[in-house]
């Protein structure tokens, strides 16, 4: 008996069956895609929304005040942020006076970097205060890892974030320059 027999035939049961197989694989669709993150599930309101990106940054160039823009969420504002990147780095020099050097050891002197992270709503963005992470950067082979969070202050209102070259020569990525960020959104501006 082939399969279109089987289908047309009355005097079996096999059109029952193979209905009531339909109808269980259905009912399984319907719950499955009503737990939370099933497809089909509701999606968390907007001002839950959390997102999380990484930006290769080897084999990129920024010249002088160029920028990447790390998050553009206008016109709902961040809530809260965090963001995280290994880029090129200067090893802090210690200070000398008439060829003496002073008792700052290079573990309490931060590296420096051209990269900064700026935060706010665009047009006016300012400048967050990264925190340097030592056990994570290499200032020796001219790589270090900072991060922030924000907002940096209670009524900081904040679209969009991104880093940006300050220095005054083009400032050229290499292998496992990155940066990272997270985010989560508030309610629309007003």
């Amino acid at each position: 008996m082939t399969f279109q027999e089987i289908l047309k035939s009355t005097d079996n049961d096999y059109m029952p069956r193979v209905r009531s197989i339909a109808v269980i694989f259905f009912i399984i669709g319907i719950g499955f895609t009503s737990f939370h993150g099933g497809r089909g599930a509701p999606l968390p309101p907007p001002e839950e929304l959390l997102t999380t990106s990484t930006v290769p940054l080897e084999n990129l160039s920024l010249a002088p005040y160029e920028f990447i823009i790390l998050a553009d969420s206008s016109p709902v504002p961040i809530a809260s942020a965090h963001v995280s990147m290994t880029v090129p780095c200067r090893a802090a020099a210690t200070e000398r006076n008439n060829n003496i050097t002073t008792s700052i050891t290079n573990a309490t002197l931060v590296p420096s970097t051209d990269i900064k992270i700026m935060a706010g709503v665009a047009p006016d963005l300012e400048p967050a205060i990264p925190e340097y992470i030592a056990g994570l950067s290499h200032p020796e082979n001219g790589k270090c890892m900072y991060h922030v969070q924000l907002p940096e202050a209670v009524d900081q209102q904040i679209t969009d974030i991104a880093i940006v070259n300050t220095g005054n020569q083009t400032m050229n990525f290499s292998s496992g320059n990155f940066a990272t960020i997270s985010t989560s959104t508030g309610s629309f501006l007003s």
